[in-house]
C-alpha cells in the first residue's frame, strides 16, 4: 500500500538533491562567504583551527603513544590522519543538525533545494579540512614518513566519505529540525562514536573484540583515507563497507527529504 507513496517521496527527494548538485556555484560561494565572515579581521583566519588542532594532535599523540607503548614515529601519523578526518566527519554531522535552523530566514523567504544548505555546510568544512591537512604534512615531514602512489587514493576516499556525510546530514537535519532535543543527542552520539572508532587505538589492539571496528562504518570511512597515507595500501574491505554505507545513508536521506521537505519551513 505504501510503496507508491514511498516512490513518490524518493523521486521528490532525488529531484531536490539533483537540483542542489546542479548549482555548485551557489553553495560553494555561500560556503566561502561563511568562512570569510567567521574569520573576518582575524590574522590567521581558519589557521587558528589548524593551530589548535595541531597542538591537540601533537600533545595527545605523543601521550597516547607512551600509554599504548607504541613507537611515536609509527603512532603519530596514524593518530594525526585519523583525527583530522574524524574532525571533518563529526563537525559536518553536528553542524548539519542545525543545517536548516540556522538558515531559517532564508528558507522562509526563498525556495532553494534543501540540500543546498547542507552542501554549503559541507564545502565550508572541506575548506577547514584543507587547512587542517597542513598538520598531516608537517607530521609526515617531521617524522620523515615516506609516501608512495597510494597517496592518490585519498581523493576517492574523501569523495566517498563526503557522499556518506551528505547522506547522514540529510537524515539528521530532518530529525533535528523536527525535534529540538535531537542536536544534543547527536552530539553525544558522535562523542561515543569517537571512542568506538579507531582514532586513538588500533583495531589489532582489541584482540577478539576487533569486531567493534570491523562492524563500525565510521571506522571504514576513516580507513579509506588513512590507509593509503599511513600503510600505503588499498583497503579493499573498507571501500566496500564505505560505498555500501554511503548508498544506504543517501537513499534514506533522499527519502526523508522528499517526504518532509514541505514541512520543514513550518517546523522552523
Amino acid at each position: 500500500m505504501n510503496k507508491p507513496i514511498d516512490d513518490v517521496h524518493q523521486r521528490a527527494g532525488a529531484r531536490e538533491l539533483v537540483a542542489a548538485l546542479s548549482n555548485p556555484h551557489l553553495w560553494a560561494l555561500l560556503a566561502w562567504y561563511d568562512v570569510r565572515q567567521r574569520y573576518r579581521r582575524s590574522v590567521l583566519g581558519p589557521f587558528w583551527v589548524t593551530l589548535s588542532t595541531g597542538i591537540m594532535i601533537g600533545t595527545m599523540g605523543i601521550l597516547w603513544s607512551f600509554l599504548f607503548k607504541n613507537d611515536v614515529k609509527a603512532y603519530l601519523p596514524f593518530f594525526a590522519v585519523g583525527s583530522v578526518v574524524w574532525t571533518f566527519y563529526s563537525t559536518q554531522i553536528n553542524e548539519a543538525c542545525l543545517g536548516f535552523v540556522q538558515f531559517e530566514h532564508t528558507i522562509k523567504q526563498i525556495r532553494f533545494p534543501m540540500p543546498v544548505y547542507l552542501l554549503r555546510i559541507m564545502v565550508r568544512n572541506l575548506i577547514i579540512l584543507a587547512h587542517n591537512a597542513v598538520i598531516i604534512i608537517l607530521v609526515f615531514a617531521a617524522l620523515r614518513v615516506a609516501v608512495d602512489w597510494h597517496v592518490l587514493l585519498i581523493i576517492p576516499g574523501l569523495l566517498i566519505g563526503s557522499v556518506a556525510m551528505l547522506g547522514i546530514s540529510m537524515i539528521v537535519s530532518v530529525f533535528c529540525t523536527r525535534f529540538r532535543d535531537m542536536p544534543m543527542i547527536v552530539q553525544n552520539a558522535t562523542m561515543v562514536l569517537f571512542y568506538l572508532t579507531p582514532i586513538i587505538w588500533r583495531p589489532n589492539s582489541l584482540g577478539k573484540h576487533a569486531w567493534i571496528a570491523e562492524w563500525n562504518p565510521f571506522a571504514h570511512l576513516v580507513e579509506i583515507v588513512r590507509a593509503p597515507l599511513v600503510d600505503q595500501n588499498f583497503p579493499f574491505q573498507s571501500y566496500i563497507w564505505s560505498i555500501a554505507s554511503a548508498i544506504v545513508f543517501v537513499v534514506v536521506g533522499v527519502l526523508l527529504q522528499g517526504r518532509y521537505r514541505n514541512r520543514i519551513a513550518y517546523w522552523l
